[in-house]
């Protein structure tokens, strides 16, 4: 039972997606769980192991789920028995302690462009493990040695990349390509297909911003689609070589996480 659970959680981590696992951490008096049982719920999907079945394994999933909605962990302790008030309905009598370990998927960023900066933000992607891949049409800038961490390096404009079936799941998408034509080639055609909840930015002036959101709208985005692209990029620590711009950029992705005390992504 134990190996099934490691080896789904393992496949989970893998392909960046969310779960949460439930350890009952202690038991104390007559419980169907022991200390050491596992339980571990993906974000959908089919449960593997189990804390002992009946309603204690049912509000534990519950909670699990909430834990995950939240992006915490967290401790839950509960008695076994019938008496009101009680989280769990049980007659065995004992009281358990389980520890909810909640696995976020890492953020996953499409970097628009293969310069100076984008080489910045992807050595903190790798010291971070987030997953990444690099678009740009200029062959010297779309050499996969110079970003060895990638999941790809794609020698491509934006609209052809976006229109590919295999994507990997991004969560941010940001434009840090060598002119705004380039920028927008993969801003737009992403804010049109990709989910509602990547977010968006670009490396630039407020007035590049605004031209570029002119342009936008001329390629069939509304105002409120623009809005969701921030620009400048990154938090506001008065950056401007290469290495902080990627340190702004990458705090900022950082705050977006859900369950972070940050001011997040606006």
């Amino acid at each position: 039972m134990l190996q099934d659970v490691f080896q789904r959680a393992a496949e989970l981590l893998r392909a960046n997606r969310k779960f949460a696992l439930v350890h009952l951490v202690r038991v104390k008096g007559s419980s169907p769980g022991k200390s050491g049982f596992k339980l571990l719920v993906p974000d959908d999907g089919e449960l593997v192991g189990t804390v002992g079945g009946g309603d204690a394994e049912r509000q534990m999933i519950a909670q699990a789920r909430e834990a995950m909605g939240e992006g915490r962990s967290r401790s839950v302790h509960y008695e076994l028995s019938s008496r009101p008030g009680n989280l769990v309905k049980s007659l065995c009598g004992g009281t358990n302690e389980v520890f909810i370990e909640v696995f976020m998927p890492k953020p996953c960023l499409l970097l628009l462009g293969g310069g100076h900066v984008s080489r910045a933000v992807s050595k903190l992607c790798e010291m971070l493990e987030y997953p990444y891949v690099v678009l740009d049409d200029r062959a010297e800038f779309s050499k996969k040695e110079d970003f060895p961490g990638a999941l790809d390096v794609v020698k491509a404009r934006g609209a052809d990349y976006i229109a590919r079936n295999d994507l990997p799941n991004f969560s941010h998408v940001i434009g840090l390509g060598y002119d705004a034509e380039f920028d927008l080639d993969g801003l737009v055609p992403a804010l049109q297909t990709l989910g509602d909840e990547v977010q968006y930015g670009a490396i630039g002036s407020k007035p590049k911003y605004a031209k570029m959101g002119e342009l936008a709208q001329s390629r069939g985005l509304s105002e409120e689609q623009w809005a969701r692209v921030k620009c400048p990029v990154g938090l506001g620590i008065g950056a401007q070589t290469p290495a902080e711009i990627a340190v702004a950029i990458l705090a900022e992705v950082v705050s977006s996480l859900p369950g972070r005390e940050s001011h997040g992504w606006k």
